[in-house]
Formats: structure tokens, C-alpha cells, sequence
């Protein structure tokens, strides 16, 4: 009907389409990229060493075969440079963080992961000790029986522990970060599998091989020769092994210290208080469009202030320049607000944002201003979300619109469309004719957001075309989506039963206009397409339940950004 000039309108924007080269896991700053890096070869040697303790289970000489094989890597000169980099980096920038925050709120999963990894230290300096300086230092002929034997029954506890902490600790970091992929929903539910099994079999192999080494060393001959065999510490060098460890333990404590008096003296500002009669000293204002004014310290974030006020705003990534879910859009004061740093401004341009857009988790005001939240849960804390990132929406209307195939049924014969639904969705829903005074709709077509297969309902406004998407609602509190990518705008909304995504080239006014009516429609029609919400509810989300065609284009890695 009106292909040839939306074919016109697409071309206009598939010049843009590049430009968002950048992969969303490599979103972030540079000590942000630092950290993720150091704490991926940490999992590694963490992961390594688990399955190395589990290998017990099979027997003590396959645990010791292998771990010749780990230390063969791990004990060398890079690995060894690695590891201590690694090692140091993500602790201390992992501090300096810390110490820079103004407020403690935070989400669940977020204060898990730090009050895990803040325990870590204390149980695994001590073991450094016994194995890397009793190695290097005291010419211990450090192996599997020494620290089994050492260990076990003393310190089995604190060993075990150390080893759920490490995993926990991995895990929440690893799926926080990847769950922001298009993929990673497909493989989540094979990744569960040996995040569960991992911590504890590597428990139960340290256990089995405790108490086998034990009996082993039952035998003071057997026990003598062993001791002589791997240079046993004597008393003097014991205690002092002990006492180096302990310091350890002391001196990083004293780093926590520090960090909570440097938090003090931030907190000292008493930040995002609410906006009393009494003018303040000290303080920036930061108001909220259709909501409350707050004084925040300079130098907090937008985001800082938001979880300090009890202000939703959404955060998938957890403030780590990542998502773009925080966006805001600065409605007063933005002359007054510093330049966007080159990791928000890569952000920025790879979501295809106007010039009053900003990301919360980035922006800090110096001087007053007013945002609009454009990104907000109905939850504070984003767990648990449904996230689509912007461009994947976008990106699908704009494959569609290229290719010409907007339609797989044509929405001119209503009963067509009903058997069209009847035959992919399993049972016969009435269906009315998405239409309103506005738009025109042409038709539906299976489609692909996350290489998950969606309803996509297809209108014209004037002579532009518009996709509306369907995703069946489930556990997941949604996040909105709301921007632009590539020429192309976005608005997203939610009902009990679904969330909707709109996707066009209309502009902005038109398009929340559209979803008004839409949202209008909607309410009078409450039978319609019920039976997609079906669709997802038992399987995973790359398993559907219905026969579909095969995906029509996909982007390409570096289409995809």
C-alpha cells in the first residue's frame, strides 16, 4: 500500500545504523573495563581451582594430576604477573568505588555482591599465605595433601565458606552483566546448571579428600616421611605463617576503615534531604518533573540521589554506564551542567539520544536543575526486570521495513487474521480491527526482539509506518523503554497481560500519541489476543509453543553493535 515510501523513510535513516558499534558488554569506563577484566580472570582461576577440588571425588591422585596441570599456568611468571594484577586491581578499585559513594541504597543483588566480596578477604589472605608465601618464601612444598591436611578438620568451615562466598560473589557479578546481552536468555537456563553444580561438588571434593588425606596420615610413618617430603614448617615458621596472616587481615580491615571515614566525611553533607523552607548552606537542587525537589551534595549522581530520596528509577546495569535504562531527560538547568565524559558521551551516541538526554548514573550537577525520570520500574530495586534493549526494537521495525515485509497477514480481512492467530497461537480469539482515527493498520507478523519470536502488529500514520510489538507480560517487572535509535523513535507501556512496544519514524509527539490510543483501544477490547499470553508461560523464552517461520534477517554482530 504505501511501500515504496516507507522504503524511502527507512533509507533516510540506515546511514545511522553503524554507528552504534560499540557491544553493550564492553559498555563503560576505563577503570569500569579494568574491573570487569581482572574479576574475569579471577572467575577463571576460581573456577579452575572448584572443579580442581571436585576432581576428588574421583580420586586424590586425579586431584593432584590436575592440579599439576593448573599450577603448570598459574605458577609461571605471566600467570603469576597476571594473577597479582588481577587480584590487586579489582580490590582496590573495588574500594576506591566504595569509598566514593553517597549513599548506601542500593539494590539487593548490588549489596549482596559487595557484603560477599567484603567477607572474602578475611578468609582468603590466610590461605594466600600458607600457599603462595610458605611456597616462595619458606620453601614449602605446597601441594593438595598439605592444604587437606592443614585444613581439614580445623578450618573446614571457614573454607567451605570461602568457597560459596567466591562463587556467590562470580555469579551475581557474571549475570548482571551478562543478562544485558540479546542472548544470554537463551543460555541462562544452561549456565544454571554448573553454577549450581560447581561450589557444591568443589565442597564435597574438599570434604572426601579431607577426610581420606586424614586417614592417610592416620600412619605417623606414612605422616613423617610425608612431612619431610614437602619441608613441614617448624613451630618458628608456623607462627610466624600465622602472624602474617592475621596482619593481613588486620591491615585490610584497616583499609575498610578508611573507607567508611571517607564515606563519613561524604555523607557529613547529609545528601538528598527534602527540600525544607529553611534555605540550605550547602547543596545542589535537584526536582523532579511532576515530583518532589531534593538538596543532594554536589558531586552525588543523579542516580545517588534518586536511590537516596526513594525516587524509582531504573538502573538495569547498576550504574555502570552499561544499559542506558537511567536516562533522564534534563528539562531546567542543562546550560549549567558539565559536558558529558567521553564513557556517557559513547553511551549517549550508541543510543542515538537528543541533547537533553543525560545518564543518571553519570551526571552530576553543580548547579540546580529539573529532570524527567524516562526509565522507571515499578520497583526500586531492578530485580527482577524485563529488559529489551531500545535498539533492539528499533532495529527489528527498521529490518522489517527494508525488507518490505511489514505483514505476514494482511489485517483488511479480519477472519483471515483470526485463523492466522488461530494457527499460531492455538485457540480462536475474537479479533477488532486495530484501528483508530490516527492510524491504519496493515496487517501482523511473527517477529523477533532478543531472538525471542513476538507478535508485531504493523499501522500507518499518514504515510510512515508504525510496528506496535506484543510480548506476553511475565514475572518480571518491565522496565520502559523510551528514545530514539537510528532515526527511529521508541515508547513502551505495560498492562497486566503484556508489554507493548511502538517503533516508528513518526516523530516523538505523534508516536506517544499513537500509544495513547492504542492504550485507549486497548481498554475496551479486553479479550483481544488473549491467547498469546500463553505463549512463554511454561516453556523458556527460545523455546516457543507454536510452529514458526524461520527468523527473517538477522542483524549481524556488528549491525547489532
Amino acid at each position: 500500500m504505501h511501500y515504496s515510501r516507507v522504503l524511502l523513510r527507512c533509507s533516510r535513516t540506515i546511514a545511522g545504523f553503524r554507528e552504534a558499534s560499540i557491544h553493550i558488554y564492553l559498555r563503560g569506563g576505563e577503570l569500569q573495563l579494568i574491573r570487569l577484566c581482572s574479576g574475569l580472570v579471577l572467575f577463571a582461576f576460581a573456577a579452575a581451582h572448584f572443579i580442581n577440588h571436585a576432581v576428588a571425588l574421583i580420586s586424590l591422585e586425579a586431584m593432584h594430576e590436575m592440579q599439576a596441570w593448573r599450577m603448570a599456568v598459574t605458577r609461571s611468571w605471566p600467570g603469576t604477573v597476571i594473577l597479582f594484577a588481577s587480584f590487586t586491581a579489582h580490590i582496590g578499585l573495588a574500594l576506591i568505588k566504595l569509598a566514593q559513594r553517597r549513599t548506601l541504597r542500593m539494590p539487593l543483588w548490588e549489596a549482596l555482591q559487595i557484603a560477599v566480596a567484603l567477607a572474602i578477604p578475611f578468609m582468603l589472605f590466610p590461605h594466600i599465605v600458607d600457599t603462595r608465601i610458605g611456597s616462595s618464601n619458606f620453601g614449602i612444598g605446597v601441594n593438595y595433601l598439605y592444604e587437606l591436611y592443614n585444613l581439614w578438620p580445623a578450618k573446614a568451615v571457614g573454607s567451605i565458606a570461602l568457597i560459596f562466598c567466591v562463587w556467590i560473589h562470580s555469579c551475581v557479578g557474571l549475570h548482571y552483566w551478562l543478562r544485558l546481552g540479546s542472548g544470554y536468555q537463551r543460555i541462562a537456563p544452561l549456565l544454571l546448571i554448573p553454577a549450581l553444580l560447581i561450589p557444591f561438588l568443589a565442597a564435597a571434593g574438599f570434604v572426601v579428600g579431607g577426610q581420606r588425606t586424614r586417614e592417610i596420615m592416620a600412619d605417623p610413618v606414612t605422616l613423617a616421611a610425608f612431612q619431610e617430603r614437602v619441608r613441614w614448617p617448624g613451630e618458628a615458621d608456623r607462627a610466624l605463617l600465622d602472624a602474617i596472616g592475621l596482619w593481613t587481615k588486620v591491615a585490610f580491615g584497616g583499609l575498610l576503615a578508611l573507607v567508611g571515614l571517607a564515606y563519613g566525611i561524604r555523607r557529613s553533607g547529609k545528601p538528598a534531604r527534602v527540600l525544607s523552607q529553611e534555605r540550605p548552606r550547602n547543596g545542589v537542587h535537584v526536582s523532579y518533573v511532576d515530583g518532589p525537589t531534593f538538596v543532594a551534595e554536589e558531586g552525588m549522581t543523579i542516580l545517588e540521589v534518586s536511590r537516596a530520596a526513594g525516587v524509582p528509577l531504573a538502573s538495569v546495569c547498576g550504574g555502570r554506564a552499561r544499559c542506558a535504562t537511567c536516562q533522564v531527560r534534563v528539562t531546567q538547568g542543562a546550560g549549567d551542567l558539565p559536558a558529558p565524559e567521553r564513557t556517557e558521551a559513547v553511551l549517549l551516541a550508541a543510543t542515538q539520544a537528543s541533547a537533553d538526554i543525560r545518564l543518571a548514573c553519570q551526571l552530576r550537577p553543580t548547579a540546580p536543575l529539573s529532570v524527567e525520570v524516562l526509565f522507571r520500574p515499578e520497583e526500586l530495586a531492578p530485580i527482577p526486570v524485563e529488559f529489551t534493549e531500545l535498539k533492539e526494537v528499533a532495529a527489528a521495525h527498521i529490518r522489517a521495513c527494508l525488507s518490505g515485509d511489514l505483514t505476514d497477514i494482511s489485517g483488511a480481512d479480519s477472519a483471515a487474521l483470526a485463523e492466522w492467530l488461530d494457527q499460531r497461537f492455538g485457540d480462536r480469539v475474537p479479533v477488532a480491527r486495530f484501528a483508530t482515527s490516527r492510524s491504519e493498520m496493515l496487517g501482523a507478523r511473527v517477529d523477533y526482539l532478543n531472538y525471542r519470536p513476538v507478535l508485531a502488529i504493523a499501522f500507518v500514520i499518514g504515510h510512515t509506518p508504525v510496528t506496535l510489538f506484543l510480548l506476553p507480560r511475565t514475572g518480571a517487572e518491565p522496565i520502559a523503554v523510551r528514545g530514539n535509535w537510528s532515526g527511529c523513535n521508541v515508547v513502551s507501556w505495560s498492562d497486566d497481560n503484556f508489554i507493548y512496544f511502538a517503533a516508528s519514524e513518526v516523530p516523538r509527539d505523534s508516536l506517544e500519541q499513537f500509544e495513547e490510543d492504542i492504550q485507549k483501544w486497548s481498554l475496551r477490547s479486553d479479550e483481544l489476543l488473549l491467547a498469546i499470553a500463553d505463549l512463554d508461560s511454561t516453556q523458556p523464552p527460545a523455546d516457543p509453543v507454536f510452529s514458526l517461520p524461520p527468523p527473517r534477517r538477522p542483524l549481524s554482530n556488528s549491525q547489532r553493535g
